[in-house]
């Protein structure tokens, strides 16, 4: 798995307090100091377990039998023939850039999602198929699937979606993650409640439990369970021994629903947190710092979009406000439509309402059996979110127009704005904004914005020795600049503040690798990392390149081949351990790693045609020449003849690759799999650019995966720059 911002931070929680009828605020303020505190509920003091619903169900049956019949009960279950609901797909899905085709196949006992490839004729040139292991989602809305690899969890391509059938999951048409998607640790700890995780181990469990369970509001049940079979008598007016929402102040109950009801673009964990460390009771804002985009709205927020509504705000300080739990009590069945309007009601009597709109048009719409929701509450479709329609929670009268959102104190014209008021000023909140900045400008590949918010985050952090986690995306970011030494200097710090953080360990040897350092510094952190979590073959895998490099033949090929025994999806693994074997001159075997890298991944095709034999002394690539393709057929794409292509230098004199086809001005990033900038030339203004197969250190390339990332050409008629191209070439280095 490729080290990215995007693995370390999440999906958003928001919540956002209203301070005006007339137009709605667009941060939460600490509540006032004189707010009810938070009864201290002994669970969330003191260390507890997690136990699951079970052990719920035997003293709760009223409330678990009501509680089954929501569909926050179902939001991630194992896929079963008895749990069926989608349709058929009749006719395949094609993903245009990548040329793929996505089908579902039924075979009787098991539901599979198949990728394929066509040739001529329409005949399959490669497939990959994939079990429905896990279901993500209730149906209400859609239904997305997962596959499982040795406790791994994958999520599939295409989801189906109840108001139009399958498509293509949300992201996937313009990112497709095909079946290497991970399950991110914030999506299953919002969908299943809690699952066990393993340290260091995203995405991958050893157990997960089915929906949103009891413990997800209640807090861990360990210390109550055993108290209420003990007998053990009450510590006061009410049971301490585990959280009760009802009895928490407004916001805290707020702050229950919006761990996973409010969405925003970013999220960043306060330093110290985990996605599993939030327990109900606390407050949310100490948990995370959540970001929107500047004068962005998203109506799934719908925690945020009740608090801009009249009837939240003018209800907040009576005894009875109007909150989430008044219509989604999770302990009733869901209401139906007259249950649904009695809290309108309460409030607006029809009789009432009747007499003020006498004269209107809709009055009629205003009888003692409407459906107050369908008009004030209507229902969205939400651009992310393919096919699917969403209540939109701010309770308004829809047809007059909509104020704009105020302005947010604070970092005021930045890309994103922070939600609450302790990340909107101050040198601790800038940063978290800094750092909500850099995850920003990853995801939306501004290479700028992630220049600055770098710069500025490096000023922020000063001579800090305590935001170990700040320091860390600090070098990441400088990583993916290509500012080696900056990046070394924000690692070490990290690393300094706390030692045992795998991905931390990792990065520092990858930019000590770009660097030249000493093998035997860099191999001490592979070697500490591995140490902390073995299982994490990503790392293994990196390692193994870096051993190959060194021409550490043996060690590299045990390490290749552990971290495929552990994840045997990782297709680049299975390509860099076919290079390390054409080395060798074991060709047989060779062609066996190179085969499964492909049908795991037929772009990886690309990088066989040719296959590159680099030849070095020292220091000095001294020749360079293609390879006989290690595979009889490889299912190529035709890229066009005005692709960006490499080619073996023939100019006189020099020896390498030579780029054609390159947009002037353009720029050629050579990367590693895992995104790691190798090194970045500029092409001439002829289109052309000849690369020696050196490093930025100046260092022959080792062999294995890699691929030119060709940047450039004149902007579009909506002045957007063109898709980068990409180009994947395989390399084969011999040592004389």
């Amino acid at each position: 798995m490729p080290l990215c911002l995007s693995a370390v931070v999440a999906l958003t929680l928001v919540s956002c307090d209203r301070t005006s009828k007339s137009q709605p605020a667009t941060s939460q303020q600490d509540e006032p100091a004189s707010s009810t505190p938070a009864p201290a509920f002994r669970n969330v003091v003191t260390r507890t377990e997690y136990v699951g619903d079970a052990p719920c169900a035997g003293c709760h049956v009223r409330e678990t039998s009501a509680y089954k019949q929501h569909p926050m009960a179902t939001s991630f279950h194992k896929w079963t023939r008895a749990n069926r609901i989608e349709t058929p797909l009749d006719t395949s899905l094609f993903h245009a850039p990548t040329g793929l085709r996505y089908s579902v196949v039924d075979d009787g006992t098991h539901l599979w999602q198949v990728e394929f490839l066509t040739g001529a004729g329409g005949k399959r040139l490669n497939e990959l198929r994939r079990r429905v292991d896990y279901v993500m989602g209730s149906g209400h809305v859609a239904l997305t699937y997962f596959t499982e690899e040795n406790g791994r969890l994958f999520q599939l391509p295409l989801t189906w979606y109840r108001e139009y059938g399958w498509d293509f999951s949300p992201g996937y048409q313009i990112n497709n993650g095909r079946f290497d998607r991970l399950m991110p640790d914030r999506c299953i700890s919002c969908h299943s409640s809690y699952p066990k995780p393993i340290q260091f181990l995203e995405g991958k469990y050893a157990e997960v439990r089915p929906g949103i369970g009891c413990e997800r509001c209640h807090g861990p049940g360990a210390l109550h369970v055993a108290e209420r079979k003990a007998g053990t008598p009450r510590d006061g007016a009410f049971d301490k021994s585990i959280v009760n929402p009802a009895r928490l102040p407004l916001e805290r109950r707020l702050d229950v629903c919006e761990q996973c009801h409010v969405h925003t673009p970013v999220t960043v964990l306060r330093e110290g947190n985990d996605n599993f460390s939030y327990i109900p009771s606390q407050p949310l804002r100490d948990f995370a710092a959540f970001f929107k985009v500047s004068g962005g709205i998203d109506i799934v927020s719908h925690a945020d979009r009740l608090r801009q509504s009249a009837c939240f705000i003018a209800t907040r300080n009576t005894a009875r406000p109007l909150e989430c739990a008044t219509c989604h009590d999770p302990h009733q069945p869901p209401p139906d439509r007259q249950t649904r309007n009695q809290p309108c009601l309460s409030c607006h009597a029809a009789v009432v309402l009747q007499q003020r709109l006498t004269r209107s048009a809709s009055v009629a719409d205003h009888t003692p059996t409407a459906d107050c929701s369908s008009c004030h509450m209507p229902r969205v479709q939400v651009r992310p979110v393919l096919h699917g329609t969403f209540t939109d929670h701010w309770i308004r009268v829809t047809t007059r127009a909509t104020p704009r959102p105020a302005p947010t104190q604070g970092f005021v014209g930045r890309p994103i704005q922070a939600y609450f008021a302790r990340d909107q000023a101050g040198p601790v909140a800038a940063v978290y904004q800094r750092l909500g900045e850099i995850v920003y400008a990853n995801r939306a590949n501004n290479g700028r914005l992630l220049g600055e918010a770098a710069g500025l985050l490096d000023r922020a952090l000063d001579k800090d020795t305590t935001f170990g986690e700040a320091h860390f995306l600090l070098g990441v970011a400088y990583q993916q600049m290509g500012r080696t030494d900056d990046a070394i200097r924000a690692l070490e710090q990290s690393v300094r503040i706390d030692s045992n953080h795998p991905d931390r360990l990792r990065a520092l040897a990858s930019s000590y690798e770009r660097a030249g350092r000493a093998p035997a510094e860099i191999d001490r952190l592979y070697q500490r990392a591995l140490a902390l979590q073995p299982a994490l073959a990503w790392i293994r895998a990196d390692y193994a390149n870096f051993l190959q490099s060194l021409g550490q033949s043996a060690a590299a090929e045990k390490a290749y081949r552990a971290a495929l025994a552990e994840q045997p999806s990782l297709a680049s693994v299975w390509f860099n351990l076919g290079t390390l074997l054409t080395e060798e001159n074991r060709q047989r075997e060779a062609s066996s790693a190179f085969r499964e890298a492909v049908h795991l991944d037929p772009a990886l095709a690309q990088a066989l045609a040719p296959l590159l034999e680099i030849r070095t002394t020292g220091k000095i690539v001294s020749g360079v020449r293609t390879l006989q393709s290690p595979l009889l057929s490889l299912p190529v794409r035709d890229r066009g003849p005005r692709a960006a292509r490499l080619t073996i230098a023939t100019e006189m004199g020099k020896t390498g690759v030579e780029f054609v086809n390159v947009p002037a001005p353009g720029v050629i990033q050579i990367l590693r799999p895992d995104g790691t900038l190798v090194r970045a030339m500029r092409s001439g203004d002829d289109g052309t650019l000849v690369w020696d197969m050196l490093t930025a250190a100046g260092n022959p390339i080792a062999g294995g995966l890699y691929s030119a990332r060709v940047i450039g050409g004149a902007n579009d008629a909506t002045g957007r720059p063109p898709a980068p191209q990409v180009i994947y070439f395989g390399i084969a280095r011999r040592v004389e």
